[in-house]
């Protein structure tokens, strides 16, 4: 599980939020610009926050009053940004296995439950958009997690495919048996994918 307790003090607004990230999906709405990206790459190492902790067990990512800060790569978190998330210039395989952290019997798992194993060898920038999310989703397994997070993992697919791409994702991540948070500003989406549901309002987080 996932423990924090942090401030993070933005251009415009100062985020705070309090949880536990259990197994499961978290689904994570609000407004733009009220905290939802700060949360996950806070949790992901990508911002030091200015007050509070985060820790995986009993292992602290962060302690402000210990002036201790572990570096993304250190916290075995997969992490999907929001965007432009693969290497379009890169086989598939090589999207997947970036991080190196993996081995060959997870890496022919994840090609296999992904439907990716035809594409190993294609350059990711030639898939379709559900195939690169797929990859993406890929990569962050790859990396043996102890805790998924997915930030508008959906937002780069037309409306055609986000309910195939939203299904299979779901069921990989319940079948990884992890916490995971997913970020969305679509409430729909919450609500199918959330095993729990929190929400940001004016930079607090709400129902943690």
């Amino acid at each position: 599980m996932i423990y924090f307790d942090i401030a993070v003090q933005r251009p415009t607004i100062l985020v705070q939020g309090k949880g536990t990230l259990d197994v499961g999906i978290t689904a994570l709405t609000g407004a733009s610009g009220n905290g939802k990206s700060t949360l996950i790459k806070s949790l992901a190492g990508l911002i030091k926050p200015k007050a509070g902790f985060i820790k995986q067990d009993e292992n602290y990512w962060f302690h402000h009053g210990q002036n201790l800060f572990v570096k993304p790569q250190a916290r075995h978190v997969g992490y999907m940004p929001q965007g432009n998330i693969i290497f379009p210039h890169m086989s598939v395989l090589h999207n997947i296995t970036y991080s190196k952290r993996g081995d060959e019997p997870l890496l022919a798992h994840i090609l296999e439950r992904l439907q990716l194993e035809r594409y190993s060898h294609t350059k990711a920038g030639n898939l379709s958009g559900g195939e690169q999310q797929r990859v993406a989703l890929g990569r962050a397994l790859y990396a043996k997690p102890c805790v998924l997070l997915l930030d508008e993992p959906l937002s780069a697919l037309d409306w055609t495919l986000r309910h195939q791409v939203q299904a299979d994702i779901v069921a990989i991540i319940k079948e990884w048996n992890i916490p995971c948070l997913w970020v969305t500003h679509d409430e729909e989406e919450a609500k199918a994918v959330g095993d729990y549901r929190w929400s940001f309002e004016k930079g607090i987080l709400q129902g943690s």
